[in-house]
């Protein structure tokens, strides 16, 4: 029953009702209440299966000492790697989220856990910023590598996967050369107290 409820998640039904679930299961629906305390255990252990199956993506850090390109690859093929072979899903689970707690539940883990990894790359990039001044940084490469960007380059911009590591790639790489060290300071008319 959790496969055939991942299943139908897979296609775009989600949440899938009891009905759904037994029909595809070839069980009656009161065989899906039986087993599952309600539809939102059932659903939650079909999220269980997306988290057995991708998490490695997110959970997966670059070989310690890595220098910045080898690190800045990584993070970019794992990302996408992620957003291929799940994109969907995580579409779908944030669509959801506006009238499901599950799904909810379900993205803001997913978001943490992409957020966790963002700083385990960068670390070094981080190293001796103020607080403030590390999470602009990190916030910003990890919405740059988000699965909204990756939907929107894919979709809007008709671009494939190896288009997009690529950009990314470079992107990256520019955009931590190009922030300021870690001393500098903005004024307070751009944002920040001098």
């Amino acid at each position: 029953m959790v496969e055939a409820a991942f299943a139908l998640i897979l296609e775009g039904k989600a949440p899938p009702s009891a009905q759904d679930v037994a029909d595809r299961a070839g069980v009656s629906v009161s065989s899906v209440f039986r087993n599952f305390d309600g539809l939102a255990d059932l659903q939650r252990q079909a999220l269980d299966q997306f988290h057995s199956r991708y998490s490695h993506f997110a959970s997966a850090r670059p070989a310690p000492g890595a220098d910045l390109v080898s690190r800045i690859g990584f993070f970019v093929r794992t990302r996408v790697g992620l957003y291929e072979q799940a994109g969907q899903l995580l579409m779908l689970a944030r669509f959801r989220a506006l009238d499901h707690e599950t799904m909810a539940e379900a993205v803001a883990y997913n978001r943490a856990a992409l957020a966790a990894q963002t700083r385990e790359c960068f670390r070094a990039e981080i190293a001796g910023r103020t607080v403030a001044d590390a999470s602009d940084l990190l916030s910003l490469l990890d919405s740059l590598t988000s699965p909204e960007a990756f939907e929107l380059m894919t979709r809007t911009h008709r671009r494939s996967p190896r288009q997009i590591s690529r950009s990314w790639r470079l992107a990256l790489r520019v955009f931590i050369a190009g922030w300021p060290p870690a001393t500098f300071t903005l004024t307070k008319s751009e944002g920040r107290s001098p």
